[in-house]
């Protein structure tokens, strides 16, 4: 009797931190491509994460050492690639056979100007790489992976064959937190400021104010230099400044939590933001930071599913954070996050990758 072959699965993305060594990828890869190869791993999938390659005999495959690809993947799956390349050989790559998914987890058709995505995927700007050469590849894949109920709707309504898994943290790879106490607290934001939507301003009329008026610090982990507005200008805080920390690769992020007291998601009421997933919420959690987040509807959920608060105008921001500085009510806070963050884990996900890529790799 023949051995049954193991499913193979290889992902495919530009979105990596140049210049690290070994090579990581950014967060987006990370939580959409490297945790499911992982869990899927587990599962007795053969999995990578790689570079893209092509070649007319084999279709798509992964760049190893000396600039050929590894081919004879049983699903592909694009993370970020919109070159017009990639595009031109999508039909002779499914011709052979191929099923290529394109997962999707921010909502391009919906970028803001102020948002540096905007321009870099401008198709005036960028003729052979852009999101225009992406909506097509989305459109033509053999199926669509999506982050959110948005982006799920959105492309459903355009095509079959889309799915929705939610993101998922590694757990295992955040430490355990307890309460800092004598000592001023600190307010604290993690994220890089070019790829925003108008988010931080939304607090810029009073945040200024409240840390004066409550003898809070505020402090950034996650500035990028090359002329990027710092999240204290944005929010016009100029006083009560802890310090800002510059962006690090994906497997040291954790340490940018670690001098924070109490998070904020701060998200413009916008539909870009709408389509975007939890995963900062979910990494607040992980890192002991009770935290409060403009609505969204998936911040909603998150609460609704017992973790962060939500604040849908200035006087919900001021309650809670004025809860939030009480240190019983942050450890109780902080506790309940780590019991409910088992629902929202990788390994709490690994049943929906399987079960989505398993259909997708059987489906004629």
């Amino acid at each position: 009797m023949r051995k049954k072959q193991k499913p193979t699965i290889g992902y495919l993305t530009s979105d990596w931190a140049w210049g690290t060594d070994p090579l990581q990828p950014n967060g987006c890869a990370w939580y959409r491509c490297k945790l499911p190869a992982d869990q899927l791993a587990k599962r007795g999938w053969i999995t990578a994460l790689g570079l893209p390659g092509f070649s007319p005999q084999n279709g798509f495959g992964m760049v190893i050492d000396g600039g050929k690809a590894l081919h004879g993947w049983d699903i592909i799956v694009f993370k970020l690639l919109m070159k017009r390349e990639v595009l031109e050989y999508l039909p002779r790559a499914m011709e052979m056979g191929q099923k290529i998914v394109v997962d999707v987890d921010d909502w391009f058709e919906g970028l803001s100007s102020t948002n540096r995505a905007y321009q870099a995927t401008d198709p005036k700007a960028n003729p052979d790489d852009n999101r225009e050469i992406y909506a097509e590849i989305i459109q033509n894949a053999t199926a669509v992976t999506t982050s959110s109920p948005f982006l799920y709707d959105f492309y459903k309504a355009k095509r079959d064959n889309v799915y929705l898994v939610r993101n998922g943290i590694d757990t295992e790879r955040w430490e355990k937190r307890i309460p800092r106490m004598n000592h001023r607290l600190r307010l604290g934001w993690v994220g890089a400021t070019p790829w925003r939507s108008g988010d931080l301003e939304t607090l810029s009329p009073w945040i200024g104010e409240y840390l004066l008026s409550r003898k809070m610090y505020f402090h950034h982990s996650g500035h990028t230099e090359n002329g990027a507005p710092r999240a204290c200008d944005q929010m016009r805080i100029h006083e009560n400044i802890s310090r800002t920390q510059p962006l690090v690769p994906i497997n040291i992020y954790p340490k940018l939590f670690k001098e924070i007291d109490i998070g904020i998601v701060p998200l413009n009421n916008v539909p870009f933001n709408h389509a975007k997933s939890f995963i900062k919420g979910l990494e607040y959690a992980a890192a002991g930071v009770p935290f409060v987040a403009s609505y969204s509807p998936e911040y909603q959920y998150l609460a609704d599913n017992g973790i962060g608060r939500i604040a849908n105008n200035q006087e919900e921001w001021i309650y809670h954070l004025d809860q939030l500085r009480d240190i019983q009510t942050r450890r109780d806070e902080i506790e309940h996050n780590y019991e409910m963050l088992k629902n929202f884990s990788m390994e709490a996900r690994a049943d929906d990758w399987e079960a989505v890529m398993t259909e997708i790799r059987e489906k004629s």
